[in-house]
């Protein structure tokens, strides 16, 4: 039977709560369409919302976000195309104060309206792999992003958040001669329907590796609130350290260059945070990748891989492109023990280890080039601090992390120190290098990462062993006594990439738990036990975790919008 026959024959299907809610006559309620793992439902619900209803067309991602939300009511169907066996319109869904959708990405991106705009046609006068071989009377029927327009123009929800990539905003017939670029009609003909619904509307450019993430995503969110309530605050401003006024400020989002025509906004490019009194460039705290990484497995050394040949009829441990990257990381990155690369896709570029990883998709993976073993992840740095090539965790509960720049604590004779490295994160093609200070760049549906180590670099062992001395930098320190002097303790690079064969480097692909941990779930990691659950292949939870919303920056605006229903909610009542 063909794909398209299977499509026909699937029906609409309604799953009840699996457990019965309890609600308090002031909850505020949401409905999350396109709910996918759940990124959003768990950032509103972390700011007070209670989803009573979710839907999406992938039945896996049902049951995932049923798991984790068993208080909800779910809909596996196709929200979008009215002739299909498995419809279900979203006017039918119920009424909710706040209404919350993941559109779809797949026709708005750049990546992959190519052959669309190469054949002149629009964004979705093309095959959809999401909706297999549907097809629909017009362009705005099929867009996922007017199931938003039909669930309010039926239901008026107070509030709207809308989350995809920022290049939804060229959405319309493709620019004459211009690749990649929409004239943008049709978005603008989304919003005006909007606007005669009653609502007014603010959209934010945001990269969640500054909402505590250690994933460099950019993405754009698009908030309606009806015109009865105040306008909410969602103006993003972290507290980052202004070196030219010597303090932490209140950073203001600034514009750089605007939108470009093919509507891609990118922090750094198109905007980037300033000093409310200098106006010089601020650089607000990011979530190192190490914080999601588990490197306590460095993989196999690739000298031990077996030998294979490949379709091209290369002979190697691993394929010609992967080789040739690794050699890449290698040169460029020579002085560093570690590297993240791209291990497959065809795009991508390196990153150091204090870095945010780049965005992950399903076409490209992701490996670790290194010389060093990384013992424990970074914690997350203060607003213009630098780090230094290694760092002190103290290995029990008395003790606190500390800079390799900073003295070492007090030891006593139950206290042991590990030593934290630092790395080199893999980027994307067009990608700037980071360092492991930094959040990892965005994770996508089509990106897989992987690790590429190698161990080798030592501290010289003591003589005697009955007084303190040097150690390898995987042992704890001795016991320090009061005829001990504490020094600072710097890690030295007794290897690095460029005085290693890449044979005796060590390979491995980051784990599908890692990348939830870098796209913002609360995933197993090592010893942790997180509160998501998650199950099947590793290539679909990375295909959950990859398309799903930052749950953090879904809790920043969800609280945002919540205090204006309070604050109409005081007012109404005042006036009684």
């Amino acid at each position: 039977m063909s794909a398209a026959s299977k499509a026909k024959t699937r029906t609409a299907t309604h799953r009840p709560a699996t457990r019965q809610r309890r609600f308090r006559h002031d909850d505020l309620i949401a409905v999350d369409l396109f709910s996918g793992f759940g990124g959003l439902t768990r950032g509103i619900e972390m700011a007070g919302f209670t989803t009573i209803m979710a839907a999406n067309h992938n039945s896996y991602k049902v049951e995932v976000h049923e798991a984790n939300h068993p208080n909800a009511e779910h809909w596996i169907a196709d929200l979008v195309d009215p002739e299909a066996a498995d419809y279900h319109s979203a006017r039918d869904l119920p009424a909710a104060d706040l209404l919350v959708a993941g559109v779809s990405c797949v026709n708005h991106s750049q990546a992959n309206t190519i052959k669309a705009y190469e054949q002149g046609l629009t964004l979705f006068g093309m095959e959809d792999p999401d909706f297999e071989e549907r097809v629909t009377k017009s362009e705005r029927d099929r867009a996922t992003a007017n199931c938003v327009l039909h669930y309010a123009a039926q239901h008026r929800p107070r509030l709207i958040l809308v989350e995809c990539t920022t290049e939804l905003t060229s959405w319309g017939p493709a620019v004459p001669g211009r690749k990649k670029v929409g004239d943008g009609s049709t978005y603008r003909w989304w919003l005006k329907q909007f606007d005669l619904l009653g609502y007014r509307h603010k959209v934010l450019y945001l990269n969640s590796q500054f909402f505590g993430v250690p994933q460099s995503r950019n993405r754009g969110y698009w908030i309606f609130w009806d015109k009865s309530l105040p306008e909410p605050d969602l103006e993003h401003r972290p507290v980052s350290r202004c070196h030219g006024c010597d303090k932490d400020v209140e950073a203001v989002w600034t514009w750089r260059t605007g939108i470009p025509p093919t509507g891609s906004v990118s922090y750094g490019k198109q905007y980037d945070y300033r000093c409310p009194h200098c106006r010089r460039e601020v650089v607000p705290p990011m979530m190192p990748s190490l914080a999601a990484l588990d490197l306590s497995d460095l993989g196999i050394r690739i000298g031990d891989k077996p030998i294979k040949t490949f379709k091209d009829g290369f002979v190697g441990p691993l394929a010609r492109s992967s080789m040739e990257r690794a050699e890449r990381c290698r040169q460029r990155f020579a002085e560093f023990p570690a590297v993240l690369m791209p291990a497959k896709g065809v795009h991508g570029s390196e990153r150091l280890l204090l870095q945010p990883m780049a965005t992950q998709t399903s076409q490209q993976e992701t490996a670790i080039l290194s010389t060093g073993p990384v013992v424990e992840p970074l914690w997350p740095q203060p607003a213009g601090q630098t780090m230094a090539p290694a760092a002190l965790a103290v290995a029990n509960y008395q003790g606190a992390p500390r800079g390799a720049h900073e003295p070492l604590p007090t030891q006593v004779g139950s206290e042991t120190l590990a030593v934290v490295s630092s790395g080199v994160i893999p980027y994307r093609k067009n990608t700037v290098p980071t360092v492991h200070g930094e959040a990892m760049p965005t994770f996508t549906s089509e990106q897989i990462p992987g690790l590429l180590t190698a161990a080798g670099w030592y501290k010289q062992n003591g003589s005697t062993g009955n007084e303190t001395a040097p150690h390898p930098l995987t042992d704890p320190l001795g016991t320090l006594t009061s005829r001990d002097t504490t020094a600072l303790l710097m890690a030295q690079w007794r290897a690095t990439l460029a005085e290693l064969p890449l044979e005796d480097c060590f390979y491995r692909m980051m784990a599908a738990h890692e990348i939830g941990r870098g796209c913002g779930f609360d995933v197993d990691f090592r010893d942790y036990r997180g509160t998501f659950t998650v199950w099947g292949t590793a290539r679909n939870q990375v295909d959950g975790f990859g398309n799903a919303v930052s749950p953090q920056v879904g809790a920043w605006i969800g609280t945002r919008l919540r205090a204006v229903i309070h604050a109409q909610d005081r007012d109404l009542t005042a006036a009684a």
